[in-house]
C-alpha cells in the first residue's frame, strides 16, 4: 500500500513525474494516491522530504540469507536429441562469471534419462563444478507438473543462490511456477546478469515497451532468479578444465499421481530455417513490403540462410510469428545479419546486439538501423535484392564476406 505523509509532503509534484502508471496527482499542493498503483517505488526514491512510504506484507527475511550459497543453472535437453541446448551452455558460462565474481560455485542441474560422457565433458569446457543428476525414464519429455516439483524440491534442499533458467518455451513455463511454489521473484528475458557491491545478483531487462532499461535487485529473498533466452550471451570456454563433480539426487517420483501424461511426441513440422542457430539471418521490415519477402525468401534460399521479421511485419501478415526478432521475438546471434527495410526501432535492436556483421539496406537516410550498421546502404530494398539475387546466381554464398 502506498502512503504519503500530507504533514511531510510539500507538493513539489516529483513523485507524479516519476510514476509510471499515473497513480499520484497533485491536488491543493499536496501528493494524493489514485488507483492504479504498480507498487514499482519510484515515487518513494525521488521524493525529497521522504513523505512517501510504500508498505507491503514483506517483513524482511526469515532466515539467515548466507547460507544461501552457489550459482544453478536449471539444463532444458533437445527432445529429440536429448543433449543440453545451446542456450544451457550459454547460461553456464555467465553463471561461471558471476560465481567467480562471489566466490561460489556452478551447479548444472539436469532432469533426464540419463547424462553421457559428451555432455559431461561439455559441462567441464564451460567451466561447470557439479552436475545434479535427477535420472529417470518419466524425464525423457519436459512435464510441468513434475519438473517444477522437482527443481523446487532441489532449491528447498540444497539452497542455491542464483538459479537461472532458459528464456525457452519450457523455460517460461517451468520458472514461474518455480517462483511461485518458493513465494520469490523471477525476473524474466534479462538482457544482463551483474553482481552489485552488496554481493546481489542485478538482473538487467528491457521494460514499458523497451522504452526502460530496469535493473532488479532481490535483497530480501533467496534464491534470486532470472531466465535469459537464447544468444544472449556467448558461450565461454573454461582456460581449463576442471574435475565435475557428479551429484546423483535420489528422488522419489510418483509417477501415479501425474495428472497429466503424455501419450506420444511428434516433432513439429520445420517450414523455416531457426534463426536462433542460423550463420546468415536475412530479415524484412515494413519498408520491404509484401513483395520484399517473397525476394528475401529468394535470396536466403540462394545462401542458405534463415529468414527473419520485425514485429510490425509480421503484424502485417508477411511472416509468422516464429521467425519474429526482436524482444518480443527470437535472440540471434549469427556471423551475418542483414536487413531490408527495417527501421531499427530498439524492441527489435535489443534482439540482434549479438551479431557479428550487421549490413542494412533502407531508402530513409535518417533510419536508426544504420547507426549499428557495419555497412549502409542508402536504396531501395526491391531492387537492390534483386541485384543480389543474381550475384547469389553468380557467386553464391561468396557474394557476402563476413570476415
Amino acid at each position: 500500500m502506498l502512503q504519503i505523509d500530507k504533514e511531510k509532503c510539500i507538493g513539489c509534484g516529483l513523485c507524479a513525474k516519476s510514476c509510471f502508471s499515473n497513480a499520484i496527482k497533485i491536488e491543493e499542493k499536496k501528493a494524493i494516491p489514485v488507483e492504479g498503483c504498480i507498487y514499482c517505488g519510484s515515487c518513494v526514491g525521488v521524493c525529497p522530504v521522504k513523505a512517501i512510504k510504500l508498505e507491503t506484507s514483506d517483513n524482511g527475511p526469515v532466515e539467515d540469507l548466507s547460507s544461501y550459497k552457489g550459482v544453478w543453472v536449471i539444463i532444458e535437453n533437445d527432445p529429440v536429441t536429448k543433449m543440453p541446448k545451446k542456450v544451457s551452455y550459454e547460461l553456464l558460462s555467465e553463471g561461471r562469471k558471476l560465481a567467480d565474481k562471489l566466490g561460489e560455485d556452478v551447479y548444472a542441474v539436469d532432469l533426464c534419462v540419463g547424462a553421457d560422457g559428451q555432455t559431461m565433458e561439455e559441462l567441464q569446457s564451460v567451466g561447470c563444478d557439479h552436475l545434479i543428476l535427477v535420472e529417470d525414464a518419466v524425464l525423457e519429455q519436459y512435464n510441468t507438473e513434475l519438473f517444477s516439483g522437482i527443481v523446487t524440491g532441489l532449491i528447498r534442499q540444497r539452497k542455491p543462490s542464483i538459479v537461472l533458467f532458459a528464456g525457452t518455451q519450457n523455460g517460461r513455463d517451468l520458472a514461474p511456477r518455480v517462483s511461485a511454489k518458493l513465494q520469490v521473484g523471477l525476473t524474466a528475458d534479462c538482457t544482463g546478469l551483474e553482481i552489485n557491491e552488496a554481493g546481489e545478483l542485478v538482473q538487467v531487462r528491457p521494460t514499458y515497451g523497451g522504452n526502460v532499461i530496469a535493473s532488479i535487485v532481490t535483497p530480501n529473498h533467496r534464491p534470486q532468479m532470472a531466465s535469459v533466452r537464447g544468444n544472449v550471451f556467448s558461450v565461454v570456454h573454461a582456460a581449463e578444465k576442471k574435475e565435475l563433480d557428479v551429484i546423483k539426487s535420489e528422488i522419489l517420483i510418483d509417477k501415479s499421481s501425474l495428472k497429466v501424461k503424455r501419450v506420444g511426441f511428434k516433432p513439429k513440422k520445420v517450414i523455416y530455417k531457426d534463426v536462433e542457430e542460423a550463420d546468415i539471418v536475412i530479415v524484412g521490415g515494413y519498408g520491404a513490403g509484401k513483395k520484399g519477402f517473397e525476394l528475401i525468401h529468394e535470396l536466403a534460399i540462394k545462401l542458405s540462410a534463415a529468414v527473419g521479421a520485425t514485429r510490425k511485419a509480421v503484424d502485417e501478415g508477411w511472416a509468422p510469428f516464429e521467425i519474429q526478432v526482436g524482444q518480443t521475438g527470437k535472440v540471434v546471434a549469427p556471423d551475418l545479419y542483414i536487413c531490408f527495410g527495417v527501421s531499427g526501432a530498439l524492441q527489435h535492436t535489443i534482439g540482434i546486439r549479438g551479431a557479428k556483421k550487421i549490413i542494412a539496406v533502407n531508402d530513409d537516410p535518417t533510419a536508426q538501423i544504420f547507426g549499428m550498421a557495419d555497412v549502409a546502404i542508402l536504396g531501395d530494398s526491391t531492387e537492390i535484392l534483386q541485384t543480389l539475387i543474381k550475384l547469389a546466381d553468380e557467386k553464391g554464398r561468396e557474394v557476402f564476406s563476413v570476415s
